[in-house]
Parts: C-alpha cells; structure tokens; sequence
C-alpha cells in the first residue's frame, strides 16, 4: 500500500529584519521562531526543494504574509512562482492581505485567504477582482475540546452560506486537545477540515528543508508532557486556559514552575527549547526564558527547591484568580480561597486584590513592574478588578 505524498509549502518572511505581517494572531508562532527565514531562500534552495515535491501543488505561506508590501516585494514571489511552474507544479498561497489577492490573477491556481473579522468585512469591495480564480478562505479553529467545536458548527455553516466559497478550517496547533474528526463533519464537500497531523507530517522550505515534526511544536504532546509531571506546576496564562479554555482559548507564554533539573532537560532534548537564564547567578530562585528553535510558545521557566515553594510563589500572586496552578494533571488553588469561588470569579472575570501582606520573597526584582503589566493586560481582557481595602 502507498503512502500520502507529503505537502510541501515554503515559508516566506520577505523582511530581512523582523517579520512581515501586519497582523499578530494568537495562534502563530512563527515571529520568534529561530528558524523563520530573514529574505527570500536562494533560487537553488527552492529549486532543490521542490524537485523533491510528489504533489501536484507547492504551498507559499507564512511565517510571514507572502503579499505583505506587495509593491515593493511582488519580484521575489513571481520569481519564486516561477521555479515552481518550471517544474509543471501548480502554486497555492495563503494569505490575509486580501486586498492584494486580485493581482495574483493569472500567476498563481489557488488562494487561500486567512479569515479574521477586518477581513471578512473588506470581501465585498475586492471579490470582483477574483473572477476566473479559484479562492477559498480559511479559519484556524479554537483550541477547544471536540464538545466546544461541535457546538460551533451551526456558526461555521452559516458562514460558509455567506461567503459562497470553500471553507478550510485547521486544527489549532496551539490547542492541548486532539479533536475527534468523526463529531466533526458536514453533509458537503463545501466546508472541509485539515488535522494537525497534515501540518506535522508535512516538509516545510523556511531556513533550511524541514519535516513537520522538526519545525512545528505540538502543543498537545508538550502540554502532556508537563501536566503529568510531579516535578512541573503550570500558572498564569495556560493555568486560566486548562481552568476554563472556553472563556481563555489564547494564552501568550507558557508560565512554568520546576523543582528539579530534569524537565529542562527533556524541554531541550526533546522538544528543543533552549534556555536564557535571565536572573543572577546567585539568585534564588532561577529564572529562565525558553525557545524553541520550533515555531513555539515560549516558556518563561522558574527553578525552585520544593513543592512547598512553588506553591508558595503561585499563591503569593497578585489577584485571586492568580493563584491557580496545575500540577499531576490537577488543579489547585490557595487553600486561605475556596476554589469554586475562584472558579466563578475566572468565568466572571472579576479579579480581586486583597491589601494584606503578600510574600513577595521569591519574585524576582522587577516584579511592581511585572504587575503593573498585568494588570493592564486583564483589564484589556475584559476583567473588573476590585481593590479590596487593607483590614
């Protein structure tokens, strides 16, 4: 029996510095990623990359927009076009700069435009430019569970009724849950699903030729990895997302307590992070940033000595519904606060903050600034905040 020829896509970012995109969507890792190309590969990397293709197509995408400043870098994308039609293969490219799209007419066979609520709304003013090209648009589905996505597909079925094209919706790569594709389905070819695992199992040209599994992380596998782990505690953003991921689907950095040198370790072995210390030697305790040289979260990673210290740290944080973790797969809370209480006051979204003497021995020594962030971040989240007043 013959197995799937892989996809093959290119990873584009035109800029020689930074990243060009003029969007920051929660589910892209790829601003940071060590292996994000800066400029356009070589004409021999492309050339031998795709000779390699099974498929009858190439994928352009990002990493970046491939359309981003389109008048100043249409020249690199027609020429990479170019090798891919000198081998008879026929060119897909993904996008959100929809009013780019119509100028690719004639060079390319399929677009896939990235729907976000901006784009959405401009679709009236360019589809006219579309005619005799075969658009579809594309939606990153939430990282929810399969329940959460199957209460959505009335929603996406009324969309794809509105846009009158194919809809492709994609398996968040962030999400910590594998779907069940067997609850998720509809009667028409009009609205189709893609799976993590075609991401995964595919090649990808960005700095070099890549697998999947080498340049995209799984969340899913990482995630499962440290929530089983007696020596790991989960905070902060991805603790409110495992609390309540329908009210907190995105979460930025994976915030991480460890009380041993072995989760570190296997993040760098096997998941390939690499790790900054960012506090001095002699501090207690250490903290470090982690990346991945795979498009990731970052890890912002602190090493304490004892459960009892990192406990300690979560339960020291700045409002109630800070002081949450995860750790063997179970949640915890501050035991001097009930947990349904914190529970409902995350799906309220109402923080409270309680004057009294807080432990602030084990934060590190920007930490008044650290809150202050914080707290604008809840606040643009849509938090009420209540200062409760020192007893």
């Amino acid at each position: 029996m013959s197995s799937v020829a892989s996809n093959f896509t290119i990873i584009v970012n035109w800029k020689e510095r930074g990243f060009g995109c003029r969007k920051s969507c929660g589910y892209c890792n790829w601003r940071d990623s060590a292996l994000l190309p800066h400029g356009v590969q070589s004409k021999e990397a492309i050339d031998a990359f795709v000779r390699q293709c099974r498929k009858s197509f190439i994928t352009i995408s990002g990493g970046a927009d491939p359309l981003y400043d389109f008048e100043v870098n249409h020249a690199k994308l027609l020429s990479m076009i170019r090798i891919i039609q000198t081998h008879r293969l026929k060119v897909r490219l993904i996008t959100r700069e929809i009013e780019e799209v119509g100028k690719l007419n004639g060079f390319v066979d399929y677009v896939s435009i990235s729907l976000e609520p901006d784009v959405l709304e401009k679709i009236p003013a360019y589809e006219a430019q579309w005619h005799g090209m075969d658009v579809e648009f594309s939606l990153v589905l939430p990282p929810l569970p399969t329940s959460g996505i199957v209460q959505l597909l009335p929603q996406y079925e009324s969309l794809w009724r509105r846009l009158g094209r194919r809809l492709v919706l994609r398996e968040n790569l962030n999400s910590i849950f594998h779907l069940d594709f067997t609850r998720l389905s509809f009667r028409h070819s009009g609205i189709v699903f893609v799976p993590r695992s075609v991401c995964l199992q595919g090649r990808y040209l960005a700095k070099a030729d890549h697998n999947g599994h080498d340049i995209i992380q799984d969340n899913a596998e990482l995630l499962r990895f440290l929530l089983r782990r007696p020596d790991t505690f989960l905070f902060g953003g991805v603790a409110k997302h495992l609390a309540a991921p329908y009210l907190y689907p995105e979460y930025g950095d994976i915030d991480l307590l460890v009380t041993s040198q072995q989760p570190q370790a296997v993040l760098e072995q096997e998941f390939g992070y690499l790790f900054k210390q960012t506090s001095p030697e002699s501090a207690y305790p250490r903290y470090c940033l982690g990346r991945s040289k795979k498009a990731a979260k970052p890890i912002q990673l602190i090493r304490v000595a004892s459960e009892e210290d990192a406990k300690r740290f979560i339960f020291s944080g700045q409002y109630d519904v800070d002081r949450i973790g995860f750790n063997k797969h179970r949640f915890f809370c501050d035991p001097t606060l009930n947990a349904d209480s914190v529970l409902q006051a995350l799906k309220a979204k109402h923080a409270t903050r309680w004057h009294e003497s807080r432990d602030m021995q084990l934060f590190h020594e920007s930490r008044p600034q650290i809150e202050q962030r914080h707290k604008m971040k809840l606040i643009r989240r849509g938090f009420h905040i209540t200062e409760q007043p020192e007893l």
